[in-house]
């Protein structure tokens, strides 16, 4: 588990009871201690562990997720070795349970259901996580995650160079299809100076940043999985791709 202040985790555990619309008082009510304590808690910032494990069990929020809510920095980053994004470019199948597992947070019984994969098959992805350094497989199949934070591909690494161009290509399809409640920017081209085009790179960066960050929070907070899936690809190339694409022949 991440290491933590006591001021830090109130704080957010705060901002999330008033997300989840639960009052002191309504909390207190299931509470070993009274509200005038829990308000004192949230005034002064500072509590025992104890009580503040009994304040996620009655509120029904994963004590280690708040951990993670509130040293979570949007520095929060990992990427894997060359070793093992070789093997998941090679093996997107163990990628893809990886994706299910550690982003999507799904248990086991989970993929069982999702995939129809039996005990075996399971188990087999799981030792090849472990394996691979990426996680520890404890007692009763429970994971513990050696890696934590958003992904970052290597640049011109293995999976890029073997399924960015597949990837790519599904996007424009589902686009082209207008599949779902789309929004979709159409090809343009400017020319800028050498400032504002890396200011337009920062801008869309950190916008990018920012919608990860709300959706991490937003996976804290509502647990129940109604969501809605988003694909999205935001491409800034310094060229013309219609001046690439012209030609004009003799008539």
């Amino acid at each position: 588990m991440a290491e933590f202040k006591a001021s830090e985790i109130i704080s957010t555990l705060k901002k999330v009871l008033k997300a989840k619309k639960i009052t002191y008082k309504t909390l207190a009510e299931n509470l070993t201690f009274s509200e005038g304590t829990l308000k004192n808690i949230f005034h002064q910032n500072n509590t025992s562990l104890e009580r503040l494990l009994e304040i996620c069990e009655v509120s029904e929020i994963d004590f280690q997720d708040l951990v993670r809510m509130s040293t979570r920095s949007k520095e929060d980053e990992f990427s894997f070795t060359p070793e093992q994004e070789e093997f998941f470019a090679n093996n997107p199948n163990y990628y893809f349970f990886f994706r299910e597992t550690f982003f999507q947070r799904k248990t086991l019984k989970q993929m069982e259901k999702d995939f129809n994969l039996d005990e075996k098959s399971i188990l087999g992805y799981l030792f090849k996580l472990e394996k691979l350094g990426l996680c520890e497989v404890l007692p009763g199949n429970a994971i513990r995650w050696n890696v934590n934070g958003k992904l970052r591909w290597l640049k011109n690494g293995p999976w890029n160079q073997k399924h960015l161009k597949s990837y790519v290509d599904k996007i424009l399809d589902l686009i082209l299809s207008k599949r779902g409640n789309c929004y979709n920017s159409q090809i343009g081209h400017f020319s800028i100076s050498q400032k504002t085009y890396d200011d337009f790179k920062t801008e869309l960066r950190r916008l990018e940043d920012k919608y990860k960050e709300i959706a991490f929070h937003d996976h804290m907070l509502n647990r129940t999985g109604n969501f809605i899936p988003v694909t999205y690809n935001i491409s800034v190339i310094d060229d013309d791709i219609f001046n690439l694409m012209t030609r004009i022949p003799r008539l």
